[in-house]
């Protein structure tokens, strides 16, 4: 049994914009965003959309926070102004909060963007 307080491991907000989907972010998701416990079975959040837009029903409800569904960037489309290398291709989310200004995200995958988003969120609202 993995306890799930454990894991949250990301504290800057590199680490998160850097996490790889898998079985560590998808226990961080319940945990932190989901409010699941470490007894429940764990969608894989991070790597399933169906998983994934359930996180992003529960971001969009928050108080106090902007929460973009996911959208996909080509290489025509620059990310360049918010720090990413032009001609880079990705699926982002964007969040605002009181804490964050308009936040992207970006990931390979539409559910791993969410995920990051989400995580960078709830950071925001409740810093280390």
């Amino acid at each position: 049994m993995v306890v799930l307080r454990m894991m949250m491991k990301p504290q800057s907000v590199a680490d998160i914009r850097t996490m790889p989907a898998g079985r560590e972010m998808d226990q961080q998701i319940a945990c932190a965003v989901m409010g699941l416990s470490d007894e429940e079975d764990i969608p894989p959040y991070s790597e399933d959309i169906a998983a994934a837009w359930s996180v992003v029903e529960t971001m969009v409800r928050k108080d106090g926070l902007y929460f973009g569904a996911p959208h996909y960037k080509n290489k025509r489309q620059s990310l360049a102004q918010l720090g990413y290398p032009e001609g880079t291709e990705c699926w982002y989310c964007v969040i605002n909060t009181k804490r964050l200004n308009k936040v992207v995200l970006c990931a390979d995958t539409a559910p791993l963007a969410i995920c990051r988003a989400a995580l960078l969120g709830v950071k925001s609202e409740n810093p280390a």
